[in-house]
């Protein structure tokens, strides 16, 4: 998985867990994909692939068992 193939929703999901348990370097890309524009938030999926990745997992893996991890 990449995050660029991911769409905005499953993004935003990503962004909101990693501000809140990602830990402050986490929490400060989360921010900066909030209020980034389109070109920007490229940018950021592409040097932050892995971050964006494990945190949509993380959120899936919650959503489908009920379980955190």
């Amino acid at each position: 998985m990449k995050a660029i193939d991911l769409d905005y929703d499953m993004l935003w999901q990503a962004a909101k867990l990693m501000e809140r348990e990602g830990g402050s370097f986490a929490a400060h890309i989360a921010q900066a994909f909030f209020v980034a524009d389109s070109l920007n938030r490229e940018t950021l999926l592409a040097a932050f692939d892995d971050l964006f990745c494990k945190f949509y997992r993380q959120y899936r893996h919650t959503q489908i068992t009920g379980e955190t991890v």
